[in-house]
């Protein structure tokens, strides 16, 4: 009888509980990955529209206080904008807009004089893109006084 009973090797629980430990840890793992692959993609397109908004609002305080036009809402899509000389490319996928105002610090606009009212400048840059079903923006915003 002691023939029959044979202690060697593995029997088949011990196979299909070694298995469903794997497929455990092997599911855990790749979801993992999944939400670190989606995570960097949101950083991805969060930094490079971050990037488009930096080289616009740049560019247009490097002009001068009053080569800077007032702008509102100009829509930038899947292409380039000239501003001071320099070329600025908007990716595809990105919308950029732009909007300059003159900035009036009590909100109230003076009637009688204008030059009160012409001395700061306010960029505002908005540069939107699509994250899977949503749609997600990063937003810049400086001044530019006269000097």
């Amino acid at each position: 009888m002691k023939f029959l009973k044979n202690e060697n090797g593995f029997t088949l629980i011990d196979i299909i509980i070694a298995l469903i430990i794997i497929l455990l840890f092997m599911s855990i793992i790749s979801v993992l990955f999944f939400n670190i692959t989606k995570s960097s993609k949101e950083i991805e397109r969060e930094s490079q529209a971050t990037y488009i908004a930096t080289n616009i609002l740049e560019s247009y305080k490097a002009k001068k206080y009053d080569d800077i036009p007032i702008v509102t809402d100009k829509e930038i899509k899947d292409g380039e904008i000239v501003v001071d000389g320099q070329t600025i490319q908007v990716q595809e996928g990105y919308t950029a807009l732009v909007t300059v105002e003159n900035y009036v610090p009590t909100g109230e606009v003076v009637a009688n004089a204008p030059a009160q009212n012409d001395l700061v400048k306010k960029i505002t840059v908005t540069v939107k893109y699509k994250l899977a079903n949503s749609e997600k923006q990063v937003q810049l915003q400086s001044s530019v006084a006269r000097k």
